[in-house]
C-alpha cells in the first residue's frame, strides 16, 4: 500500500531503494556468486522484493533452486 498523493513514482522509487537495501544486506553475507547464494529466509529479506522485476534490473539474481545473489563488482 501507498499513501494517497504519493503517486506511482514515489512507489517505484521506494521498491528501488528497498532493491539497493536488499543487495547490500546479500553482499555483507557474502552471497556474491552462485555457489554462496541463500535462501530469502536465510538472508532476512521478503521474497516479494527479491522476485520483484526492478531486482533484476538493480543486479539481485535468482538461481534456479530460489536462492539469490549479486555478482561482485569489479
Amino acid at each position: 500500500m501507498f499513501h494517497v498523493g504519493l503517486g506511482m513514482a514515489g512507489l517505484w522509487a521506494g521498491i528501488g531503494i528497498r532493491c539497493e537495501m536488499a543487495k547490500r544486506k546479500i553482499r555483507q553475507v557474502g552471497a556474491v556468486s552462485e555457489e554462496t547464494a541463500q535462501k530469502p529466509e536465510e538472508l532476512g529479506i521478503d521474497e516479494w522484493i527479491l522476485n520483484h522485476y526492478l531486482a533484476k534490473i538493480r543486479g539481485i539474481k535468482r538461481t534456479e533452486d530460489g536462492r539469490y545473489y549479486v555478482e561482485s563488482e569489479k
